[in-house]
């Protein structure tokens, strides 16, 4: 049997110290890693957002893939109308859409500008607002543009990326 001396247990406590220093320095280096990658990620929500608003305008001329960035349960307010069906309320935008372009005999094309946009990241939830245009080419018919709009999406983040949950739109003259 071994006895325990002073010298002994001096070292075993400089191991013991040594061993619970290093598992701090461990946990130190995946906190201070996990930090600098926190801040790219919402860099990359960031940009992955403003390409849905940017593509969000740039399908203004094809409704049925512009609904593709909209969850299924999405709400849409404009024009002092409040929907909360959202498979209507894009069977109706395409309906009026094909109407409209029956009378002027082709199709008619929008090319939208985005102006000042901002977003806040809130995890999973993301909060986009900017100012929207469009100019529009109706099918033998002069141009003309829209008025100015004020647009404000709140998005979620799924699996498959950002989709847009709730639309509001507000003429930039008025609530």
């Amino acid at each position: 049997m071994k006895s325990i001396n002073s010298k002994d247990s001096c070292v075993e406590n400089k191991v013991i110290k040594n061993i619970d220093l290093s598992n701090r320095l461990i946990a130190l280096i995946f906190v201070l890693s996990g930090l600098m990658f926190v801040s790219n990620t919402f860099a990359d929500d960031e940009s992955d957002i403003m390409a849905l608003i940017n593509q969000y305008g740039d399908l203004e001329t094809d409704l049925e893939a512009q609904g593709k960035l909209m969850r299924s349960d999405r709400i849409h307010i404009a024009n002092g109308v409040r929907q909360t069906d959202e498979a209507k309320n894009m069977a109706n935008q395409i309906a009026g859409r094909k109407a409209g372009e029956s009378l002027s005999g082709g199709k008619t094309e929008f090319v939208t500008t985005i102006e000042d946009p901002v977003i806040s990241i809130h995890g999973d939830v993301a909060v986009a607002s900017f100012l929207r245009w469009w100019n529009v080419y109706p099918h033998n018919q002069a141009s003309n543009a829209s008025p100015p709009t004020w647009v404000t999406l709140v998005l979620i983040k799924e699996r498959s990326g950002w989709l847009i949950k709730h639309t509001h739109q507000s003429l930039l003259l008025g609530n």
